[in-house]
């Protein structure tokens, strides 16, 4: 019988209690056997200007899994750093079919931030043929394409991003609330996202 495994792609700069507690909803209501979470390298949708050490940001990802409700079954993967870059998911769920598709069945999870750009990436249509659990954004409609899509409407929305968490870094604030105490560690540890003199 094939394993499911959902893939969570990103950038996780730096992971927060919001991509745990996504990972956590979707293992609570059986819609997989394990998450995944594919650190991305360098999205090339993305600007790299404050992008941490991609080392580092598996290592976060790797204690917030291990600190997470389901330790054996929230895993980060160091997939993409291997594979050529600029990656692009495509070429990431081809490399992965070829190794493990015979024992793993993939679906995808998404912002639906990403879900509404996913016309523009390499191959859309053909990753649109994977299952795809796709979570709303707070403060922003939802609408699915045509394809095996699922909206989670009940999953946790917390009121802050990656951003507003690099920009309190900066600041020297707070972020208990936002990260888990070993990733603010790692990133006190290897002085992360500090402003530049």
């Amino acid at each position: 019988m094939q394993q499911r495994v959902m893939l969570y792609f990103g950038s996780f700069n730096p992971i927060h209690r919001g991509h745990i507690a996504l990972a956590e909803y979707v293992l609570d209501r059986d819609l997989c056997d394990l998450v995944t979470l594919i650190v991305s390298p360098q999205s090339p949708y993305k600007e790299a200007a404050e992008l941490a050490p991609e080392l580092d940001r598996f290592e976060m990802a790797e204690l917030a899994a291990a600190a997470s409700r389901y330790p054996e079954r929230i895993k980060p993967s160091v997939v993409e750093l291997l594979l050529p870059k600029p990656s692009y998911t495509i070429e990431t769920l081809r490399f992965l079919e070829k190794q493990c598709g015979d024992r793993m069945r993939f679906s995808l999870l998404m912002g639906g931030d990403q879900l509404a750009g996913l016309a523009g990436w390499r191959e859309a249509e053909k990753i649109l043929q994977y299952p795809i659990w796709v979570y709303p954004r707070r403060g922003q409609a939802t609408e699915l394409p045509a394809g095996d899509l699922h909206l989670l409407e009940e999953a946790p929305l917390l009121d802050f991003a990656a951003t507003d968490i690099r920009a309190a870094v900066a600041a020297g604030e707070d972020t208990s609330r936002m990260l888990h105490p070993k990733v603010a560690w790692h990133i006190r540890q290897k002085g992360l996202y500090r402003k530049r003199e």
